[in-house]
């Protein structure tokens, strides 16, 4: 199977128009995350360095590598220097050039060579499993190459120990006859490694051929597969960052080179043999002419830049452990950022590490940042209500450009609409009338689900609003049966309400009886040998069931949350303690728990719990103010924290915190005066 087109990967985020279907891509995905390139396992510190440089064979400075060891040695800007020369200096494995001040492996000395006399040798891969296995291979093709010359070529059928999927055969044209008299991959294999030397390995989507090739290198010859890898389609993204579509024939077509061979082992590797010839010119142009620069370049992510750090290692050692919000400045002390973290140390330490995910706005952002503040919160939702906070009022310019975490989206069904439609939606609204459930992360599976469930309940999917006309003509939806057709009044009000009703029980976490509905139909259309319906309500069983788990933990409507939330204990730091570039302000003194009181879904009320008396002083909230919050219209203000703390409902944990639920204007203080730490 050809699935180095696919741009979707853990380290590659391409254009979804380009993807296989759903399944195989997580297949694809599952079979080649482990597999790709890894680093030695670092135990002594010789060895965390050798495993650093071999990512970097373009050499690293001395307070790189110090930073690698550990969050800090000290404030001398001598001594991480000394530190790194003991280590290495007598070691002929690392050598270290005066001139540049750069620490680099020895035995890729062979790497530093100019671009037109590096020997590359580009693969492709046709496979019968979407993941490493024995004697899963049924083709390799390979072209070498000094410099952008291609010199000869390696091409082979291979017997697998498996049959051939047809789809595989479609996609290939590559049968189960056609291998029948082929040699096994026992034979090939051997070939191969004479064919590819200590050359660069070169692929489109590198990642997939690499991991059938280093199974197979690991199962017959004992050890994994080591030469240097560059993938062309990740270049792509690195020189061509205009260009959407990167499959390989669309590669080849803006090129004008020929498409012929498409999806056969030599055919496809002559395409990217093409394409890392023109690459290669780019690189040149852009100042990249040395083989050791354009592998580090390659290892250094989508960004393709180094990170520069300000912020010394011995800063971030001293930053406090626990939940907080940090604020980023620049030289001149100007706010760049704000983000919230449940650990400030874990989550600085990773902005200022060199990192072959790190996008180039983040690179960026970290490049320009001399200074941080930290303000420690009690807890991870006291965090994130204070980030939001900081946004509002601070605006800092990168927090519109960076993402901090998945969107939450949410179910909105208008119950003032004349015929209502479940729809997923970024944001909380305002409106009276509007059911809200959520959140839930990914809007492709809650919009998956959502349709599904309108197809089984009869619910309309159209956006706008509904004029419904007996001579109206339905949508297709409508035509196929998958629509109750409102539009034409083919259904009453009353009837289209019960079946709207219907769709908000499944959501609040009452699942059972449709689910059982469409287990007896598949079982119905099994019996009586209809495949293909049985297989659609398979499908649709599925995705439902998986809707049904994600609503088990969050089954109630946004505005019916009625609780109180207690966060923190006497070891937390209290919530103005704040730490700025090192210097840490110690005012932490003894700290009580805090209470968030949440009435239909809006947070009302923050107060520290540290007597009786403010457990009965909140409680006393509660009973007068519940019956206002529930009449009450959502106020737009209100939105933001509403979202945050459905989320964070969503997210915690049992020991993040105490959760009680208020069923009524009626509150017993005695459940918060249990939580108040004894002094």
């Amino acid at each position: 199977m050809d699935a180095r087109d696919a741009n979707s990967s853990p380290l590659l985020i391409g254009d979804s128009s380009d993807l296989p279907s759903n399944s195989v891509r997580e297949a694809r995905r599952e079979g080649v995350s482990s597999a790709w390139p890894q680093r030695l396992a670092s135990h002594t510190a010789k060895e965390k360095l050798y495993a650093y440089l071999s990512a970097h064979p373009a050499g690293a400075h001395a307070h790189e590598l110090v930073a690698v060891l550990s969050n800090g040695v000290g404030s001398d800007p001598e001594l991480g220097s000394r530190v790194i020369d003991g280590i290495l200096k007598n070691d002929p494995n690392f050598v270290f050039d005066a001139h540049s001040g750069l620490w680099s492996l020895n035995g890729n000395a062979r790497l530093r060579v100019a671009l037109d006399e590096a020997h590359f040798v580009v693969v492709d891969l046709e496979t019968a499993a979407s993941r490493p296995a024995a004697g899963a291979i049924i083709e390799i093709g390979a072209y070498r190459m000094h410099g952008r010359r291609m010199l000869d070529a390696f091409q082979s059928l291979i017997k697998p120990r498996m049959p051939i999927p047809r789809f595989v055969t479609r996609l290939t044209s590559i049968t189960n006859e056609m291998v029948a008299t082929a040699p096994p991959i026992e034979d090939v294999l051997p070939r191969f490694r004479s064919f590819l030397g200590d050359a660069v390995l070169v692929a489109h989507n590198a990642q997939f051929d690499h991991a059938f090739l280093d199974f197979e290198f690991r199962r017959l010859f004992g050890i994994g597969l080591l030469n240097p890898v560059l993938c062309t389609l990740r270049m792509s993204r690195r020189l061509l960052p205009s260009i959407r579509r990167r499959r390989l024939d669309f590669l080849a077509e803006h090129f004008g080179l020929s498409t012929a061979g498409r999806h056969r082992g030599l055919g496809d590797a002559r395409m990217a043999a093409e394409l890392l010839s023109i690459f290669l010119e780019i690189a040149e142009q852009m100042g990249v002419n040395r083989l050791d620069r354009l592998l580090d370049q390659h290892s250094r992510g989508i960004c393709g830049r180094r990170i520069e750090p300000h912020i010394p290692p011995e800063t971030i050692a001293r930053m406090p452990d626990g939940p907080g919000v940090y604020l980023m400045r620049n030289q001149q002390g100007d706010l760049l950022y704000v983000g919230k973290a449940a650990h400030l140390k874990d989550r600085l330490r990773a902005y200022f590490t060199n990192d072959v995910h790190r996008k180039g706005k983040t690179a960026e952002l970290v490049n320009h940042v001399w200074q941080i503040e930290t303000r420690l919160t009690r807890s991870a939702l006291e965090a994130a209500l204070l980030e939001a906070q900081l946004i509002r009022e601070l605006k800092p310019p990168y927090n519109r450009m960076l993402k901090s975490a998945a969107p939450a989206w949410f179910v909105r069904i208008d119950l003032n609409d004349q015929f209502p439609r479940l729809q997923a939606a970024r944001n909380l609204t305002s409106r009276v009338g509007v059911l809200q459930l959520g959140p839930f992360i990914g809007r492709r599976s809650i919009e998956n689900s959502l349709r599904t469930l309108s197809k089984i309940l009869g619910l309309r999917q159209c956006a706008s609003r509904l004029e419904p006309h007996p001579d109206f003509s339905p949508c297709i939806y409508g035509q196929i049966g998958q629509c109750a057709a409102p539009c034409n009044l083919t259904v009453s009000q009353e009837a289209y309400g019960r079946q709207i009703m219907r769709a908000i029980g499944f959501l609040r976490g009452h699942s059972a009886p449709l689910l059982a509905q469409l287990v007896r139909a598949r079982e119905r259309a099994a019996a009586a040998m209809r495949f293909e319906e049985a297989r659609r309500h398979h499908q649709n069983l599925r995705l439902l069931t998986t809707l049904a788990h994600r609503t088990e933990r969050l089954s109630r409507v946004v505005t019916e949350n009625n609780l109180v939330i207690v966060l923190g204990d006497q070891s937390s730091p209290a919530s103005d303690a704040h730490h700025t570039a090192g210097q840490i302000d110690g005012r932490f003194g003894d700290c009580f728990p805090i209470a968030y009181v949440v009435l239909s879904g809006r947070l009302a009320l923050i107060r520290e719990l540290d007597s009786t008396q403010a457990a009965s002083e909140i409680a006393r909230f509660i009973v007068e103010n519940f019956e206002r919050y529930r009449m009450s219209a959502v106020a737009r203000a209100d939105l933001g924290p509403m979202a945050i703390v459905a989320r964070w409902l969503k997210e915690c944990s049992p020991s993040d915190g105490t959760i009680i639920r208020i069923y009524g204007p009626a509150f017993d203080p005695s459940c918060l005066v249990s939580l108040i730490p004894r002094r």
